[in-house]
């Protein structure tokens, strides 16, 4: 009891249910009040058990009033409150907040904490005065186009000097603006070079005939150096103008794929042989029709490749190649000679799609002839 002290007896002996007792100078009426009802306990505990909660509720309100008459004997007061009740002598009830977190989270290492709030206060000013923009001026136009040359530019220079050899076409053939063999510098740079080399040479006899005919080795290697240089001169025109080397190359390597494509897919050119044969095959089928058609009825394309077999001997079959005089023919060969010889004679029959010839008809072959 070496820290409690009571202020205020009456309250203390109305809170234990005291009236009156005598202890020293301390006089004090005690008298108990407290009650049980016994209708609540509903039978289950015995007289033992009551008169064991009376000696008990008896000892704590004699340890109370014991303590009371130390404190006032010289001992530290206590100060006992009603939790419920406000305090005695006029004061207010008061709460002190306690940070469970003193230290703020840390998230990934990084302390998370909210900002100041004179944040913009604490911003920092820069020291020197204020400039005013500088605006670029554009690039000289003959420091860009004499600039020493670099590895970037002779890249550069290659993939535009492709481009430009391979021709437009890939960007004319979508809108439909490609004719016959397009637009290909490369290739008829290489017929100039040629004529300037050797103008009797046999690949551009072919070439004039509009025959496929792969130009020598040392007219390509000069044309595309030729090539090359139009790209460095080009590259170094498209840098005045864009002020990006990267932009220049990644155009040049999407043009030189778009012309390569479309070199990959055009029709290709017969060579001489294919078209002397191709001749000669329309004249053999012209004089097989005039023997062996008629225009009228009807005949499956079938029937027509078996005429012409039996009506040239030499192409009796499709592989010719274990005989002497024999020459190996495809089916579709015929039948396109079939198609090309109905065009010629203003189309008097129409193909189906099952392989149907309807107005034309196979004659049966002679007597005598197998």
């Amino acid at each position: 009891f070496s820290q409690c002290r009571i202020i205020n007896v009456p309250d203390l002996v109305a809170l234990l249910g005291a009236r009156r007792c005598s202890f020293g100078s301390l006089s004090v009426e005690r008298s108990y009040h407290s009650t049980v009802d016994c209708d609540a306990l509903k039978g289950r505990r015995s007289a033992h058990t009551m008169r064991q909660m009376w000696l008990a509720a008896a000892a704590s309100i004699d340890f109370a009033m014991v303590a009371c008459a130390m404190g006032l004997g010289g001992f530290p007061r206590m100060e006992l409150r009603h939790p419920l009740r406000a305090p005695a002598r006029g004061g207010c009830a008061s709460a002190q907040v306690v940070d469970l977190f003193p230290d703020p989270p840390k998230v990934g290492g990084i302390i998370v904490s909210p900002p100041t709030s004179k944040f913009p206060a604490l911003l920092d000013q820069p020291d020197a005065p204020a400039k005013a923009a500088t605006i670029t001026p554009f690039p000289d136009f003959a420091s860009t186009l004499f600039a020493p040359t670099d590895v970037a530019d002779m890249i550069a220079a290659v993939f535009i000097g492709t481009a430009l050899l391979l021709g437009p076409d890939f960007l004319l053939a979508p809108a439909g603006l490609v004719q016959g063999q397009g637009i290909r510098p490369g290739y008829a740079l290489e017929c100039v070079v040629g004529e300037l080399l050797n103008p009797g040479a046999q690949w551009l006899q072919d070439r004039r005939e509009n025959l496929a005919a792969p130009a020598p080795l040392k007219v390509r290697a000069a044309v595309f150096v030729m090539f090359v240089a139009m790209g460095l001169l080009t590259e170094r025109l498209l840098l005045v103008a864009l002020e990006d080397s990267s932009f220049v190359i990644s155009a040049g390597v999407c043009a030189c794929i778009g012309g390569s494509l479309l070199e990959v897919i055009r029709d290709p050119l017969p060579t001489r042989e294919e078209r002397d044969r191709g001749r000669k095959l329309g004249e053999e089928f012209l004089v097989f029709a005039s023997d062996r058609l008629e225009v009228g009825g009807r005949c499956h394309e079938s029937e027509i490749v078996a005429a012409f077999r039996s009506f040239y001997p030499r192409y009796r079959r499709r592989n010719m190649g274990d005989t002497m005089d024999g020459i190996s023919l495809a089916d579709n060969e015929i039948s396109v000679l079939a198609r090309t010889w109905n065009v010629k004679m203003g189309r008097p029959a129409e193909r189906t799609s099952a392989g149907f010839w309807k107005g034309i008809s196979v004659l049966p072959p002679p007597r005598g002839q197998a």
